[in-house]
């Protein structure tokens, strides 16, 4: 079975490099035997969410599983305040998922909150209750950071966004990396595969190809392997198929990305631009 690495994260927790997501082709789904199967093929991390409404299923999956908690990470997010605020809907995620904690607890968009600020201070209560390990953000642009930094006592451990060669040159893009790199927030990617799976055809597919056949490895395990080294981060990728999910596991057990492979994909990346989800909040901001 595939080791799958850890990177540490700014509050000196680990998280493992690469997630099974439980989001968009799984969203409103039963799906405790596919997150099994995922949990049998190696995943040692999941990724959840308030919103994705599949989270009793993550609980029976790893009721059903029977490893130690400690083995796997798990991950869920706020994102309906209707539901309360952070920490009812997080006691909520708990019952659902049968663990005591999760290893990491994200605002779901910027918009979820109300008063931001207000927000992740309730984040950072929770972290030092032990009901998360770390807190984090998704769907945050430089404003939103900019905005809970003037309050917090710590950065964000993580952003999950959308992640991928054709968005990543963005110049709102460009400048929330930077302020992320400042303070140590890890890029948590979602999306790798937009490239293949949203908009095939563009100026990537053929430098990926060409990668992949001179490695032996295929155009996603490229993919995933750029996002990470390239984002500096993790990534959160999904599957149905058993074998699909052992090729993407198996990604991170290769040799990395050159460095001029890694730009060789950047830069044919630079070429075209595609941004897929929370496009109206994103969009809204200056380019």
């Amino acid at each position: 079975m595939t080791t799958v690495p850890d990177i540490t994260l700014n509050d000196g927790h680990a998280i493992p490099v690469v997630a099974f997501g439980t989001g968009t082709a799984l969203y409103a789904k039963e799906c405790a035997d596919l997150v099994l199967q995922a949990l049998e093929a190696g995943y040692t991390s999941l990724d959840g969410a308030q919103i994705y409404a599949n989270s009793q299923s993550i609980g029976d999956a790893l009721a059903r599983w029977g490893g130690k908690r400690d083995d796997v990470y798990v991950l869920t997010k706020w994102g309906k305040r209707e539901a309360g605020g952070p920490r009812a809907v997080l006691l909520d995620e708990l019952e659902k998922l049968g663990v005591e904690y999760v290893d990491m607890y994200l605002i779901h968009s910027p918009l979820v909150p109300e008063d931001r600020q207000k927000a992740w201070a309730e984040m950072e209560a929770i972290k030092k209750d032990g009901l998360a390990l770390s807190v984090g953000v998704s769907n945050f642009r430089e404003e939103d950071i900019i905005e809970i930094s003037k309050t917090w006592e710590h950065a964000p451990a993580v952003n999950q966004i959308e992640y991928n060669p054709y968005n990543f040159h963005a110049p709102n893009m460009l400048r929330l990396l930077a302020l992320m790199k400042e303070h140590k927030i890890k890029v948590q990617c979602y999306g790798p595969l937009n490239s293949v799976h949203r908009v095939p055809g563009g100026p990537v597919d053929s430098v990926v190809d060409k990668i992949a056949r001179e490695r032996g490895s295929t155009p996603a395990q490229v993919l995933l392997l750029w996002a990470a080294q390239y984002g500096g981060g993790t990534v959160v990728t999904t599957s149905r198929n058993t074998q699909r999910q052992a090729e993407q596991l198996a990604a991170f057990s290769q040799r990395p990305l050159s460095a001029q492979e890694v730009e060789a994909i950047a830069e044919a990346g630079r070429g075209k631009f595609h941004r897929q989800f929370m496009k109206e909040v994103w969009d809204a901001a200056r380019e």
